[in-house]
């Protein structure tokens, strides 16, 4: 079992240089959270994995695929493997937590350990 305090994670999350700062790792899942400030460009691209993308804080426009969507805190966005998702437009900073199933296959940032 691991246990981890989110608002601790948002702030680890933002000390980070990269936007995105994962911290739990399995088989079958990986977990992080996305920082991006209001007004930055958001460079993710399509995934191979589902995801799952939890807003905490901040509001932003969301693409996904060929859908526009407005997400703010409590947004809840299931993307499927293979559409592109992306904040098009970040109008106050934004934390998201970020669920790929199964695990994410791109390299990790970093891995936390529990808290």
């Amino acid at each position: 079992m691991q246990t981890f305090h989110l608002d601790t994670l948002l702030q680890d999350g933002q000390t980070h240089s990269a936007p995105y700062y994962e911290f739990l790792r399995s088989r079958d899942m990986s977990v992080g959270v996305y920082h991006l400030a209001a007004g930055r460009t958001d460079t993710q691209g399509v995934h191979a994995e589902d995801v799952l993308f939890y807003v905490v804080r901040g509001a932003a426009s969301m693409r996904v695929g060929d859908d526009q969507i407005e997400v703010s805190a409590g947004s809840i966005v299931h993307v499927p493997k293979g559409v592109a998702p992306r904040f098009s437009a970040v109008h106050s900073d934004i934390d998201v937590l970020v669920v790929f199933a199964p695990a994410e296959s791109a390299p990790t940032i970093e891995i936390r350990q529990s808290v």
